[in-house]
């Protein structure tokens, strides 16, 4: 049997055994990093070049995508007014509709910019049509285009006619507010009269006048003409124009006021008051005149008996007023009062003859 070849012994030096001397390693040969694959190239392209374009094509196609999604029909309500063409021979007596609601439908972007404010009114002519109900229809109704009328609210108006006639009936003048203290108002007119009317025969056989609007009379003095407008009736016109005058004449006004219990005073020269005694002592007052001058009078007259330094004994005087002004009727009563001299204590006055 061949035995097996021996390990080869370690070298031994002088510091002992140590291993055996391999010859040196040669460095591991230099490799190339593997080349980009082209999937990871692709992905780096489509992510990170030309980034701006990317963007601005991201938001065009959203912006796409919402006009498409956007951009259906939509329904909104809305309010038409109403206008009618009347006949000349009649006048319509019923109820009128002033405007229907309507259901509009159409695109988004159209319904965006739709407003009812600009609409036309529904004209109805009622100029061939008899008494009855008549039909709203959809192409009544002008819409922009692209929108179109789903439903009407109400769908028929009723109308209902009497004969238009004509009609003299009397113009009654109003007026408003109050004249300067102390005048009034003494008459008011219109010129003309009388005016024509026409209306429903109905109406008009009720009517026997209309008013004017008010004419303002606040802090007059003196008489003035104004122009003013006629108010008639629902479904009454005036013919020949609404234009009127109405005259209004202002005066002053005459009052009468009595004044009682005023004192009546003594004088006259030389002539001492204390010295006489009046019975009575107190007289009442009327007076009548304008309001302002009767005023002014109140404040300024004074009942008097005028004496002369010569009178000694009692008697009868007339009562006159001092201070009143002119324009003023006066009257006193009692329009004569009894004077008495005063003596001294202890001595009696002299008896009137």
């Amino acid at each position: 049997m061949t035995n097996p070849p021996r390990k080869r012994p370690d070298t031994i030096s002088n510091l002992g055994r140590a291993p055996a001397r391999q010859a040196p390693k040669s460095p591991p040969p230099k490799i190339d990093p593997p080349a980009e694959r082209p999937l990871r190239r692709w992905l780096h392209g489509a992510l990170f070049e030309n980034l701006g374009l990317k963007f601005l094509s991201m938001v065009l196609a959203i912006t796409v995508f919402l006009l498409v999604n956007t951009d259906r029909d939509r329904e909104i309500s809305a309010r038409i007014g109403v206008s009618y063409t009347m006949p000349d021979d009649k006048v319509l007596v019923s109820e009128r509709l002033e405007e229907v609601r309507v259901t509009i439908k159409g695109p988004y972007q159209r319904m965006r910019r739709f407003d009812e404010r600009e609409i036309e009114r529904i004209n109805i002519d009622l100029r061939h049509s008899p008494s009855g109900d008549v039909t709203i229809r959809p192409d009544m109704i002008s819409l922009p285009a692209g929108l179109r009328v789903t439903s009407i609210s109400p769908k028929t108006v009723h109308v209902q006619f009497d004969r238009r006639v004509e009609k003299i009936v009397e113009l009654s003048p109003q007026l408003a507010g109050r004249p300067l203290h102390g005048y009034y108002v003494s008459e008011v007119k219109a010129a003309p009269t009388t005016i024509k009317v026409r209306g429903a025969e109905g109406t008009l056989a009720a009517l026997s006048s209309v008013r004017t609007r008010e004419v303002s009379v606040e802090g007059r003095a003196e008489s003035f003409v104004a122009d003013t407008e006629i108010v008639t009736p629902d479904g009454v016109e005036p013919v020949g124009g609404s234009q009127v005058n109405v005259h209004v004449a202002i005066d002053e006004e005459l009052v009468t006021r009595k004044l009682p219990g005023l004192v009546v005073g003594i004088g006259g020269e030389g002539v001492d008051p204390a010295k006489w005694k009046v019975s009575p002592a107190q007289v009442e007052v009327t007076l009548t005149g304008a309001l302002l001058a009767v005023e002014k009078a109140k404040a300024a007259l004074v009942p008097l008996v005028k004496l002369s330094a010569n009178d000694t004994k009692s008697r009868e005087v007339p009562v006159s007023i001092e201070g009143l002004p002119p324009g003023v009727g006066v009257r006193i009563s009692p329009e004569r009062v009894q004077i008495t001299p005063v003596k001294p204590s202890g001595v009696a006055p002299t008896p009137s003859p």
